[in-house]
């Protein structure tokens, strides 16, 4: 077909939308878009074309040849179907649910199912995994694909596998060779081995049901596990098995609002018990929403369904009138307050609905408060890693430590409260805690535990690394800063591998030093390195203009160090002190607090009068 004739088809919406543009501006159209589209309009195929426009419709449902789980690496699995398609193998293959294989690894094992003289040529098709999420399924199919020639690796006897599916697959001749001579071309980049299958885009699944004769199966992610694949194999139904809802976020959300109304939440914190109810009803009308779309389609169905979300009948009614009441933001913040040290103080358990509902109230509390009221919000410490804790700032604050007692609440670690969790798994949520066994693996490397002079919880880490010093995780504070730094107070830092400790270093009336008090990032999380022009330095900045300008929102995302440079001698911007001392210092930073705070003024000012100023 001529450029002419594909300009006049494209211009009357004839032809499929390109897929890309070449570097010469002209559309281009990928070899299985335009068999796709030759097909959709009734055109003839060219015979070359590739899996599934090439191939026939099936005049009956395919045959099964084998059905069966497959091993994988780290002895992980895959339920794998395969399928006679004409005399072609065609391998549906999906892996379980909570195993880290990649997809192209279960292609791979799928396909050494077969026998090696049955692989040129066939088709390796896994379901995406769907989402729980209200706009639907999206009837897609990852497709791989082997060369119709083979390519065994050179002195290499393929492995012999079971002989079934040559008895069963009908006899195929054999592919013509042609002997060359010539060396194969060097390519550079990562290449495909020679018996493994080629990733190849995506199919609809009704392109790959017109080939099979049947619908294939889609899951929700969440929803592969040995025991219901079993069961959809044995039932052979194409439609949805009812099964318990696992996988989306009303089980979670019913069952923190059930909590807490077994511990009278709604009567004792009526603010954060409204905010709860608010949040299930609107789980509960988003998962409704999911479940109610359409379970079957165009060459496929689901293989289980979980079951819509009902709720319990009390629940239900308190959770409804809860979700009514007014928003009193003085009220919030006394609760808030409660929470927090109820829930930190609770002892852990994976899987708590009293705590997990206590945790989802504070924050959406402190959500709701954040704005208007951040001196009562940012009340609570968020955890610090300091990898490579070491340095003469870091001798001194750790001089200051007090080693937890087990009797202390928070000092035992085999029987751990939130809080303490918190700290061992630098705020992680309690599911991925569970999942990834982040407690377990804090745990093996805890050396000790500790409190520091404000009461904050330190915890001192194994590395786990020669070159690198132990690690620190510290509850640092995200409030505005104590009033007791003076004139003679320095901001100090030293280089380390990482992020590294910031602190405030103020001498007493008899010139003794205090102890050291980390510096927060108000309203923020601490992230801290220097010497570098950076987010991290970045984040530093903002906490120092922060702190001296006791401003909660100043130099938000970057917003200052932006606008302002650290060289002198440019005159595109306003030269900024503090950025340059920030940037330019090397092995330590030491800052006057008294210049920080003249800086942090100077700043502001520069940036409102370069706003002001014409372009």
């Amino acid at each position: 077909m001529s450029a002419q004739r594909l300009r006049v088809l494209q211009g009357e919406r004839r032809l499929p939308d390109p897929d890309a543009v070449d570097a010469d501006g002209h559309h281009v159209w990928f070899t299985a878009t335009i068999d796709r589209w030759l097909r959709a309009t009734g055109r003839p195929v060219p015979a070359d074309a590739v899996w599934p426009f090439g191939w026939p419709d099936a005049t009956e449902p395919a045959e099964v040849i084998w059905s069966g789980d497959i091993t994988l690496p780290r002895g992980h699995a895959a339920a794998v179907t395969i399928f006679d398609a004409a005399g072609q193998p065609v391998v549906y293959a999906v892996g379980y649910t909570g195993q880290d294989v990649s997809r192209d690894t279960i292609a791979e094992a799928a396909i050494a199912q077969l026998d090696p003289d049955r692989r040129p040529g066939a088709v390796v098709v896994q379901p995406f995994l769907l989402d729980p999420r209200p706009d639907g399924p999206h009837p897609h199919l990852e497709l791989w694909r082997m060369p119709e020639q083979a390519e065994p690796p050179a002195h290499v006897a393929p492995d012999p596998l079971p002989g079934f599916l040559r008895r069963l697959l009908p006899a195929r001749a054999p592919a013509t060779t042609t002997t060359t001579t010539t060396p194969p071309p060097l390519v550079l980049g990562r290449q495909r081995r020679p018996d493994a299958p080629e990733y190849a885009g995506s199919v609809w699944a009704s392109e790959a049901a017109r080939l099979l004769g049947r619908p294939v199966p889609l899951w929700w992610a969440g929803t592969v596990t040995p025991e219901i694949v079993r069961t959809v194999r044995l039932l052979d139904q194409p439609r949805p098995l009812p099964i318990p809802d696992t996988v989306t976020d009303w089980p979670a959300a019913i069952s923190r609002l059930s909590a807490a109304l077994e511990h009278s939440l709604h009567t004792t914190h009526p603010q954060a018990f409204a905010l709860l109810a608010r949040e299930t009803r609107a789980v509960h009308q988003d998962v409704v929403a999911t479940l109610t779309h359409p379970t079957t389609g165009d060459g496929w169905y689901i293989a289980a369904a979980p079951t819509p979300p009902t709720w319990p009948a009390v629940a239900e009614q308190r959770a409804a009138v809860a979700a009514g009441r007014t928003f009193d933001p003085d009220a919030a913040g006394a609760e808030l307050a409660r929470l927090a040290e109820v829930e930190a103080n609770l002892l852990w358990q994976p899987d708590d609905p009293y705590g997990a509902a206590l945790r989802e109230a504070i924050l959406m509390l402190r959500g709701q408060l954040a704005a208007t009221d951040p001196e009562t919000v940012y009340t609570f410490p968020v955890t610090y890693s300091w990898p490579d804790a070491h340095g003469s700032i870091c001798e001194e604050y750790r001089r200051h430590l007090t080693a937890l007692a087990p009797a202390d609440r928070h000092g035992d670690p085999t029987h751990p409260t939130r809080r303490l969790v918190r700290l061992l798994t630098e705020d992680a949520t309690d599911t991925v805690i569970a999942r990834h066994q982040l407690l377990d693996r804090a745990r093996r490397r805890l050396i000790g535990l500790y409190r520091d002079p404000d009461g904050r919880l330190v915890a001192h880490l194994a590395s786990g690394a020669a070159e690198i010093a132990d690690e620190l995780l510290i509850e640092w504070p995200t409030s505005m800063p104590p009033d007791g730094w003076t004139a003679q107070t320095v901001i100090a830092a030293d280089k380390t591998y990482s992020a590294t400790g910031l602190f405030a270093l103020t001498p007493g009336p008899d010139g003794a030093l205090l102890p050291p008090q980390p510096v927060p990032n108000p309203g923020d999380e601490p992230r801290f390195t220097f010497g570098y022009d950076g987010n991290s330095p970045a984040a530093l900045y903002q906490a120092l203009v922060r702190c001296a300008l006791r401003e909660w929102d100043a130099a938000a995302q970057e917003s200052w160090v932006q606008q302002l440079s650290a060289r002198p001698q440019d005159t595109r911007h306003p030269h900024s002190r503090l950025w340059q001392q920030i940037t330019t210092s090397q092995n330590a930073l030491r800052l006057s607090w008294a210049d920080v705070q003249q800086w942090a003024h100077e700043d502001q000012q520069a940036l409102l009068q370069h706003r002001r100023s014409p372009r």
